[in-house]
């Protein structure tokens, strides 16, 4: 059977014909490591890489944004920027945007955050068989020296229809999936997750008493989430009180002043309460809420953690533990 395909070569082709009527990101080389970056004629393009620093949420969730400004007369939103294109997203991460898409429609609904996903066209890219594509517009998956067009969405469809695009019978098959990791194995029963997390609180607090002595607290695990959206604002007013701004940052529920409200009481004074907190709200009430755990195994959390915390390891014990108190109960 006839498929869409495109070949190496064809990809950046079409990312040149994209970038004529959308701004274009694309996965690049910085130093030693991968991030998004605008996709010009100069552009050395990662078609095969692990991970970016930052997840693509930063496209739809920015670090620091101004939500609104408020002038004598009235209040002023910014202006709609042009919609555009995240090129080469790994399966991770488009499965995380299509979580997050969930979280932020379920009212309140974050309407910035909505805003800018409209504008957004997300195309992934697999050196390996995809099976069910999570979502997105388009995905590219690798048989032999071409690509696959796999097409979840109408836009998705009309790109394909680019001349960079042929008709071919593809007699290869794509390499099968990777074995999947004790973390991905695990998040296949967000149920088990769930409750042994909860569990662990009050009777295996030794594993949070243990993290807590080696957590810096410094919310990098947060900020390089695709799931997490932790998050403060601040009204800045201009020298001469003539525009107030409302400002929406990032923020992370594993820093001391998270939880802190007025009159300086703390909900969570310990690194312990609040290393447990970002466990509780990925594992538990995120299963509790939505039906599956807020991770997607991307390994970011790892690798970016400066003392080397690897949340795969923390909860095979807290698991191995919650199955060890309960051996004859079915999960």
């Amino acid at each position: 059977m006839a498929t869409r395909v495109i070949s190496e070569k064809g990809i950046f082709e079409l990312l040149k014909l994209l970038k004529k009527r959308y701004e274009v990101f694309a996965p690049q080389k910085y130093k030693s490591e991968v991030v998004f970056a605008p996709f010009d004629k100069t552009s050395k393009l990662l078609l095969n890489y692990k991970t970016t620093i930052l997840p693509p949420k930063q496209f739809f969730l920015p670090p620091q944004e101004v939500l609104f400004a408020v002038k004598r007369g009235g209040a002023q939103e910014p202006k709609a920027q042009r919609s555009f294109i995240i090129f080469g997203l790994n399966l991770k991460d488009l499965a995380g945007i299509c979580q997050l898409d969930e979280i932020m429609e379920k009212e309140p609904a974050d309407s910035f955050y909505l805003k800018r996903r409209k504008r957004a066209i997300l195309i992934a890219i697999s050196e390996r068989e995809v099976g069910i594509p999570p979502g997105g517009d388009l995905i590219l998956e690798k048989i032999g020296n071409l690509y696959r067009a796999i097409t979840p969405s109408q836009i998705g469809r009309r790109i394909t229809n680019l001349p960079v695009f042929k008709e071919a019978v593809l007699n290869k098959k794509p390499e099968p999936k990777t074995k999947p990791t004790k973390l991905e194995m695990m998040l296949l029963d967000s149920e088990l997750l769930a409750k042994a997390v909860e569990w662990s609180r009050k009777n295996y607090p030794q594993i949070w008493e243990k993290l807590e002595k080696i957590c810096l607290g410094c919310g990098i695990c947060t900020y390089v989430c695709p799931l997490c959206y932790c998050f403060e604002m601040e009204d800045q007013t201009s020298l001469d009180q003539s525009v107030c701004t409302r400002c929406r940052f990032w923020s992370a529920c594993t820093l001391p002043g998270f939880a802190t409200v007025a009159g300086g009481h703390n909900f969570r004074p310990t690194l312990k309460e609040r290393y447990f907190n970002w466990y509780y709200h990925k594992f538990v009430r995120a299963y509790k809420e939505f039906g599956q755990a807020q991770c997607v195994a991307c390994g970011r959390c790892q690798k970016y953690c400066p003392a080397g915390i690897d949340i795969e390891k923390v909860l095979v014990e807290i698991v191995t533990e919650f199955q060890k108190a309960h051996p004859k109960r079915d999960f």
